[in-house]
């Protein structure tokens, strides 16, 4: 049997190809034309608005707890030291040796002064003896005046050797019993700068001695707070109270240290607690009235990248930063007081050495400053 195949008709497999055709046009036209990109969005910065006031110019330092009298004792001879009594922390009463000497010369010393001070016993009573026989020899006549006063200033040179060797004799004892250095008074041994064998010399400090039960602050101060110290509110804050104590200016140097140009200030614990100890930490709190209107702000707005301190003020409505510089009139660990912004400005309060003069920034208050 024969089979027919159907006739194709002309025409339409056309529109098929035709459509292909369109649709890979359409696709190489969509590749080729430039896609739009979103801007990337713009970062955002904590800001705190300017509000100026008269607050409190308030400084914070670091100092520590120190007693009101401390000193560093020393032999009153030199020599080897042949004993060490006491160690750095220990309690002390007055009259009580610290630390020995080598007293062997100088007890030979001793023995020396008082053989001449027998010897002197010996010409003196001799002289004195001879100058009274001399004075009965006169009466009669048988020696003569100036023999007579000749005897007598024998006798009154012998005496006053005796005088000497006695004085000698003292004074060597003395000698022998500066090899024991004594506590002073009732204290507590802040140091020892001495050990068994070493030599030390007349005057030379060995051992340091405080009295603990008269303790207060020391902070250095610079040349601006110590010229206005005695019209500051003071307190401190000391490791391991619960809370602040006031402090009353007892003590300011008349001049700055040498090295570091600042005033040494003393300042007394007002009803200090039985809980304090030498050598702690005080962070020292000093304040008083400002005298111009000024900004606080968080401690993370300064910028003391440049000779003068800066902020970065933001633009609300571009987003633009201007750095704006101010004076710094106090700082503490988490707050600056400046001058030289009007209300109202925004300042950027954190992040703010990470951003550029080019830059623009989206605002947000920061958590507190509304």
């Amino acid at each position: 049997m024969t089979h027919s195949r159907p006739l194709r008709q002309p025409g339409l497999a056309r529109p098929f190809i035709s459509l292909s055709l369109l649709f890979g046009v359409l696709a190489s036209l969509s590749a080729c034309a430039p896609h739009e990109t979103k801007a990337p969005p713009l970062p955002t910065v904590y800001v705190t608005p300017v509000r100026n006031d008269l607050g409190e110019d308030v400084r914070i330092l670091s100092g520590s707890v120190q007693p009101r009298i401390e000193t560093h004792v020393s032999f009153r001879t030199g020599g080897k030291v042949t004993a060490r009594l006491v160690d750095t922390g220990q309690q002390v009463r007055a009259g009580q040796p610290l630390a020995r000497l080598d007293a062997g010369d100088y007890q030979l010393a001793t023995e020396a002064a008082a053989e001449q001070l027998r010897a002197a016993q010996v010409d003196a009573t001799q002289a004195a003896s001879d100058a009274a026989r001399f004075k009965r020899l006169l009466a009669d006549g048988s020696v003569g005046a100036a023999d007579q006063e000749r005897q007598q200033a024998r006798a009154d040179a012998a005496a006053a050797r005796l005088v000497q060797a006695e004085r000698q004799l003292d004074l060597q004892r003395n000698r022998a019993g500066y090899a024991v250095l004594a506590a002073p008074f009732d204290g507590v041994v802040t140091g020892v700068q001495v050990e068994v064998g070493q030599m030390v010399a007349e005057g030379q400090p060995v051992i340091s001695l405080a009295k603990p039960a008269e303790l207060e602050v020391v902070v250095d101060l610079s040349e601006t707070l110590a010229a206005a110290a005695r019209d500051q509110l003071s307190q401190a804050r000391i490791a391991g109270l619960p809370g602040p104590v006031k402090l009353h200016l007892r003590e300011l140097a008349a001049s700055a240290s040498a090295t570091a140009r600042t005033f040494r200030a003393r300042y007394a614990i007002e009803s200090p607690p039985a809980s304090l100890r030498m050598g702690i930490t005080a962070d020292v709190q000093l304040a008083r009235k400002g005298v111009t209107a000024s900004a606080e702000l968080p401690s993370g707005a300064l910028l003391t990248t440049h000779q003068q301190p800066t902020v970065w003020v933001v633009n609300d409505k571009t987003g633009a930063l201007t750095r704006q510089p101010v004076a710094l009139l106090s700082q503490s660990t988490d707050r600056v007081r400046v001058t030289g912004l009007s209300d109202g400005l925004l300042v950027v309060s954190a992040g703010a050495q990470k951003l550029d003069a080019g830059m623009k920034v989206q605002t947000a208050m920061r958590p507190g400053s509304l």
